[in-house]
């Protein structure tokens, strides 16, 4: 009489099986996700007072380190590590806490990441329909806001990526960038393709439409960001003017600064505009591939970035934004990653 044949991977797997408690309970201590540098790399250096120092970055689950659960431990023996999600070409980068959103426009994606939880999701749908080139998103209250360049409107989700409804379906032409007041619970929308800044109530009722295309003082062409500035309106990253210009929420000009060059405090492409605590202005260049920072004033203060790889060096970046806790976000696109730094207020050690 023949032996039944042995089934090879249910052998191991059985002898493997007794090991799994063991697995469980032997992972060591969690990985940093933002590994101390030491010594800090700051903006500017020695011996100027340092303003800006680099935290860390972000390229997709990878840089999560999230612990292997055991019995995936064990399934990887047999069938291999799982695929991790990268971030292909981050548009957008948002931050509340230990939430950060990342828009991703070639994998049609917006990515949901929770340091704490060390998790990343995928929002991947709005109104039935996929996303097609996410490129901004914003806070609206306890909301998530996503515009879409192709599909031209602008999604609102629940913090954990629920689709709640649509805004400006059939009134956008190619939105490049969104911000909301607070003050009056409005959405700015910059509508790229239209060269104007559309504003809407936050249930999605357009009210009004601020400038026109043009060069003078409060004309705009190809807008490309957008930031709101504390009791003075918007700061818009008006980009083929190359220049920055902050309009009252009226529309009427405040304050133009900036033209086309390559000295410092000129524009090359401006492509996103942020403000920190103290109401500076962060001007991102895509093509000088920099952050210059100006006062309320436009007054050039410092800048930081050029071509590369390394911390704080970039390739044809998209998106700045900063958060509640001063940190900067930089969506650092074709190097595929979030690039993070922290606006320090007073002199550190």
């Amino acid at each position: 009489m023949m032996n039944a044949p042995i089934n090879i991977r249910r052998l191991i797997r059985c002898m493997l099986l007794p090991l799994a408690p063991w697995l469980i309970g032997c992972q060591g201590p969690l990985r940093p996700i933002f590994p101390e540098t030491n010594p800090p790399v700051v903006w500017p250096t020695s011996p100027d007072q340092p303003r800006i120092r680099y935290i860390g970055q972000l390229t997709g689950e990878e840089s999560l380190h999230a612990p292997a659960k055991g019995l995936q431990t064990l399934g990887e023996i047999f069938t291999g590590p799982k695929p991790k999600i990268g971030f292909s070409t981050p548009m957008a980068v948002i931050a509340k806490g230990d939430l950060v959103f990342v828009a991703d426009g070639q994998a049609q994606t917006v990515y949901r990441l929770d340091l704490a939880a060390r998790t990343i999701s995928p929002i991947r749908v709005a109104a039935g329909k996929p996303l097609e080139w996410p490129i901004d998103i914003a806070f609206m209250k306890d909301s998530l806001v996503v515009a879409d360049s192709k599909r031209a409107a602008v999604f609102v989700f629940d913090m954990l990526g629920g689709y709640q409804r649509t805004i400006g379906a059939g009134q956008l032409t190619r939105p490049a960038s969104i911000t909301h007041d607070a003050a009056t619970d409005e959405l700015a929308v910059v509508d790229s393709g239209a060269h104007n800044c559309k504003i809407f109530d936050s249930a999605g009722s357009k009210k009004r439409t601020i400038s026109t295309r043009g060069s003078a003082l409060g004309e705009i062409n190809f807008p490309t960001g957008i930031a709101r500035v504390l009791d003075r309106g918007f700061a818009i990253a008006d980009s083929m003017n190359f220049r920055i210009q902050i309009l009252g929420s009226d529309g009427k000009p405040v304050i133009s600064f900036g033209h086309k060059g390559d000295a410092a405090g000129d524009f090359a492409l401006p492509r996103d505009v942020a403000t920190d605590s103290e109401g500076h202005l962060y001007v991102l260049d895509n093509q000088f591939e920099n952050i210059q920072i100006f006062d309320d004033q436009g007054r050039l203060l410092m800048s930081l970035g050029h071509e590369g790889r390394g911390p704080g060096e970039f390739y044809l970046p998209s998106g700045i934004s900063i958060d509640d806790q001063d940190r900067i976000w930089i969506a650092d696109t074709y190097n595929r990653r979030v690039q993070v730094f922290q606006y320090l207020k007073e002199a550190q050690p």
